[in-house]
């Protein structure tokens, strides 16, 4: 392949474009990795202070991008940002004033491969937002995900980012005064794999949700579309069906971010690299929808106000294309997000279960061995908890290894009510404890004989979410049937599963282990509502559960509520999903009717009888597990 090199008489100007868009591209591709690499690498060094007081004021900052952020202005308006304008160039086209007594959502379109004009437009002040739309301060939404790495958090927090999730895109939206603009790539990271040259595919046909939250706080919607966003770099072919969209597809749910295969110049050379080519990107806002606010949208007002948005989209596109060299027969092609069915089969393996089928013979001692598998097996339960970690698999759980770690509490499970497997459940199970040894035990394996218990019915033991985005170890968790802790998940699980499904919430969560000590009776249940809500939209039964002897694995120092390290903990939990820091019994199911949109007094009723259930399961069985009658459960 011949390179085509830059000549060596570029002018200054232009050569300080290039290094301005290098940095940017660095700082999508490149900054967060180094951020997080740099962070670790400091506290195995001198400057290890430095990593020590930036975590304490991360803990302390914790909620700021969900609050708003904290945009710097100052560097929102260097001149860096003007030579980045001027490398495509990017160009910001208005056509109708927007009040600034009113609060708005814009969804940007398309989302491209870097969001170079989204990012031009609304994060710096090079493209003249301020000066188009006066008294209109905007917020561009990004993955929650690139929040979570240090330093990096600041530096996209500093250029008015925030990130996409429900609360954090909604804060702006309460002002009551206006003038906050929430700036949505509606067809996200998906979108990035449709980004090639001549591709006017815009994924919109489903997306639905920011169109709910425009109508609950009555923001109006301005449609904006960005022309010459595709343009800016090639991608490897990637048409659905392939093998390379399945892989792009696959890793997106999982990571949560796509990896499109993009390429278009060098820095010093035409042919080939990562640096976008000069393409000129002009992004035109249209004119604002305007949207009454309604709490409770029905299905059809959402339909209705979502087809609106959809015309008033393909009008701004269809009265702008030929200013901006795109053939008049060319049109907008609203697509959906292909869905997932097939999976990579695949097997587990343990050193230890290489072990358990060897010959007695070869072992000095058997019953000294099987203490040190029991130990053993536990520790290894411990380091995969600590690092966590698909498919269920009845192999992995019927392991001889979760014999020797039920062994070594003992762990047993206690049956007091048959279940059909006509029905669905949700199990919520109490206390945490620790790790949740327990609950894993009964219900990520088949040690303690669930199965057999309870013919026909399924366990899913629920737990963070977060764990799941770590690979390998994803895997390892679901071949015990554990699933990650979010609505989507547990929406699969009771609605298109079939029957005989039996989800396990630890209703306290993380929340609850720092509560945990030795003899300490004490569960989260007061104001956790969301697993009861769950029930009755899916009509499965409640079934509690309570672990005696959980809280009695481990010692604890406890802080007292209002101390500097009990805020410390909770900070920490809040940030890491987790909080730093046996036997099983079943109460009587409660049979719930299904109500798809039930009203607050219903979930009250349902909780009151849950939370009357737990607690007499608990007096029930307090005294055959070394409880004394005058001990209680402090519902909190």
């Amino acid at each position: 392949m011949k390179i085509d090199f830059a000549p060596a008489d570029v002018p200054l100007d232009r050569r300080l474009q290039t290094a301005s868009v290098l940095q940017w591209v660095y700082s999508f591709l490149g900054l967060a990795p180094t951020c997080i690499f740099l962070f670790f690498y400091l506290l195995f060094t001198r400057f290890w202070l430095v990593s020590v007081l930036y975590a304490i004021w991360w803990a302390y900052d914790y909620d700021t991008p969900a609050r708003g952020g904290r945009r710097v202005a100052f560097l929102c308006g260097l001149k860096i940002w003007d030579y980045m304008r001027d490398y495509f160039p990017i160009k910001l086209v208005k056509t109708a004033d927007l009040d600034p007594k009113h609060n708005y959502i814009f969804g940007f379109h398309p989302h491209g491969v870097l969001v170079a004009g989204a990012f031009a437009n609304f994060c710096t002040f090079s493209t003249g937002f301020r000066q188009q739309f006066p008294g209109l301060t905007t917020y561009m939404l990004m993955l929650p995900l690139w929040f979570r790495a240090p330093f990096f958090r600041d530096y996209i927090m500093s250029a008015g980012l925030i990130p996409s999730d429900k609360v954090s895109a909604s804060y702006p939206l309460h002002h009551r005064r206006g003038g906050s603009a929430v700036v949505i790539a509606v067809g996200g990271a998906p979108e990035a794999l449709d980004a090639h040259p001549g591709n006017f595919n815009v994924l919109l046909a489903r997306k639905k949700g920011f169109i709910k939250m425009a109508l609950e706080y009555g923001a109006h919607l301005v449609p904006v579309f960005s022309f010459g966003e595709n343009e800016v770099f090639d991608q490897v072919e990637n048409p659905k069906g392939t093998w390379l969209r399945w892989i792009q597809e696959r890793l997106q749910s999982i990571m949560g971010i796509s990896l499109p295969l993009f390429h278009a110049r060098g820095i010093f050379q035409y042919s080939f690299g990562l640096m976008p080519y000069r393409r000129p990107i002009n992004t035109v806002v249209g004119r604002p929808i305007k949207v009454e606010k309604k709490k409770k949208p029905t299905v059809e007002e959402l339909d209705a106000l979502h087809q609106l948005y959809m015309d008033e989209l393909s009008n701004l596109f269809e009265e702008h294309k030929e200013n901006y060299g795109v053939d008049k027969d060319t049109h907008l092609n609203f697509t959906i997000l292909a869905a997932y069915s097939g999976v990579l089969k695949g097997t587990g393996s343990s050193i230890l279960s290489a072990l358990q089928n060897r010959p007695s013979a070869i072992w000095p001692c058997r019953s000294k061995m099987e203490k040190h598998l029991q130990v053993i097996s536990v520790l290894q339960w411990v380091l995969s908890f600590l690092a966590m970690g698909g498919r269920r698999s009845s192999w992995v759980r019927n392991w001889t290894v979760w014999s020797y770690f039920r062994d070594y509490f003992p762990i047993r499970l206690i049956k007091t009510h048959d279940l059909l497997p006509s029905r669905n459940y949700i199990f919520g199970s109490h206390p945490h404890g620790i790790f949740c040894f327990g609950a894993f035990c009964n219900f990520g394996t088949e040690a303690t004989g669930f199965s057999k218990k309870f013919p026909g019915i399924k366990p899913s033991l629920a737990t963070l979410a977060g764990n799941f985005r770590l690979p390998v170890l994803r895997d390892y968790l679901m071949s015990g049937g554990i699933c990650p802790v979010n609505k989507n998940s547990i929406d699969y699980l009771l609605s298109c599963n079939g029957t005989g499904n039996a989800v396990v919430i630890v209703v306290g969560g993380a929340a609850e282990s720092l509560q945990c000590a030795p003899g300490m009776n004490s569960v989260t249940l007061k104001n956790r509502k969301g697993f009861v809500r769950l029930a009755l939209q899916k009509g499965a039964d409640l079934v509690p559960v309570y672990s005696f002897g959980e809280n009695d694995a481990y010692k604890q120092v406890i802080f007292e509520e209002g101390t500097y390290w009990r805020y410390l903990q909770r900070r920490l939990q809040k940030i890491l999903g987790f909080a730093p820091c046996l036997f099983h019994g079943f109460g009587e199911p409660i049979t719930v009717p299904k109500i798809e949109d039930p009203t607050e007094e219903m979930v009250n009723l349902y909780h009151g009888m849950y939370t009357r259930s737990l607690q007499s399961l608990f007096d029930k069985y307090k005294t055959r597990f070394g409880l004394k009658e005058s001990d209680i459960l402090h519902i909190q």
